[in-house]
């Protein structure tokens, strides 16, 4: 395409400050595919930088386009590319790794110390986002989509990366028991791709009910327990997940130590509560991304050989997803909860500020 040629995109400036604007489409290189963006799903990390003008310590400075949670349809193909055409369903890993570092060349190229990620500000110049009409990618992170996939369960495929991601980090086996500390999408994935894998029983906590009747209604877990928002008067907040861990081990029959907890909130109280409901031996997978330095009881981890097991996005898993949707085994719908067009992103991240009772996964499709 020309670099003169503009198309439509929506641009954040700054905290709440998002605009529909043209914005120059930029040339296309030789192992590039360009792809109009027919869904891109809005996750915890767009937020965060609609509402506050950053995103931990990446600052939104200069204009942003969000959004790396997308399918879509190719357009055009770049000179070297031969494996799409023009008309083809696509879906995108939206990271951009050096390819040549020993973590790359090792397959773990999601710790790429270069690596460039999409629609996010930890980049300068940053790579820009797939809510426009427009969005370009290296050809060989883009992955062929069944005409079975809709565009929006497409756009569940990287979520559904993260927790695939989780699991294989947790090494889970069939037959154990899992815990979810976290009901929003990542947890609800984590409880999917769990269930698929032979947990026995999934257990999932939440300080919000609506999502925890959500996963129950929708077969994701097999008991709930709802946790306070915060500790009682002058309870510390280790004291408040020890007092949480005991009282929810004695709330429900199911509720017992587990094998694999999945800690999706990034908050340490949770991290702890995952730590305190462990079986010796447990394995606590920190998913969530909170703020960089917490407070974790790794005394109570160590004396019972507890492991805790961090994850950074993702690496080998798109085609996986892919399969997994084609095989049936995975219904994603129901996680599909507000659909709003790119004329109306702005209402979009209004609503998921306001984060109501029936918010599971807001999609931003362009037909």
């Amino acid at each position: 395409m020309s670099s003169t040629t503009t198309h439509t995109a929506a641009v954040l400036h700054g905290a709440r400050d998002l605009r529909i604007e043209h914005i120059r489409t930029p040339t296309l290189q030789p192992d590039e595919v360009s792809i109009a963006p027919r869904a891109t799903g809005l996750c915890g990390t767009d937020m965060h930088y609609y509402e506050n003008g950053k995103n931990g310590m990446f600052v939104v400075d200069q204009p942003l386009v969000l959004g790396h949670e997308a399918a879509g349809e190719i357009l055009e193909v770049g000179s070297s590319v031969t494996s799409f055409k023009p008309g083809d369903r696509v879906v995108f890993e939206p990271q951009r790794p050096c390819g040549s570092c020993q973590e790359c060349r090792h397959g773990t190229y999601n710790l790429c110390p270069k690596l460039k990620f999409t629609g996010s500000a930890s980049a300068n110049p940053p790579v820009q986002g797939s809510l426009q009409s427009v969005y370009q990618h290296p050809a060989n992170f883009v992955f062929h989509l069944p005409d079975s996939i809709s565009y929006q369960e497409a756009a569940l495929i990287e979520p559904l990366s993260v927790s695939l991601h989780a699991v294989r980090r947790a090494g889970l086996h069939a037959g154990q028991s899992v815990l979810v500390v976290g009901a929003g999408p990542i947890g609800l994935l984590c409880a999917i791709i769990a269930r698929i894998s032979g947990a026995s029983t999934i257990g999932m906590v939440d300080v919000q009910h609506s999502r925890l009747e959500f996963a129950i209604r929708h077969g994701y877990a097999d008991y709930i327990v709802d946790v306070p928002t915060s500790p009682k008067e002058g309870e510390t907040k280790t004291d408040f997940a020890t007092r949480i861990a005991k009282d929810n081990l004695g709330r429900h029959p199911l509720f017992k130590p587990a094998n694999v907890a999945f800690e999706c909130t990034g908050v340490d109280v949770c991290a702890n509560l995952s730590i305190h409901s462990m079986a010796p031996r447990g394995k606590v997978v920190i998913v969530g991304m909170g703020a960089p330095h917490q407070v974790l009881n790794v005394g109570l981890a160590a004396v019972r050989e507890v492991d805790i097991i961090n994850v950074w996005r993702y690496a080998n898993t798109f085609q996986t997803a892919i399969d997994l949707l084609v095989s049936g085994n995975l219904n994603l719908g129901p996680l599909i909860s507000h659909t709003f067009s790119l004329a109306e992103a702005k209402a979009a991240f209004d609503m998921l500020c306001s984060r109501p009772a029936d918010l599971v996964k807001c999609i931003i499709t362009s037909q």
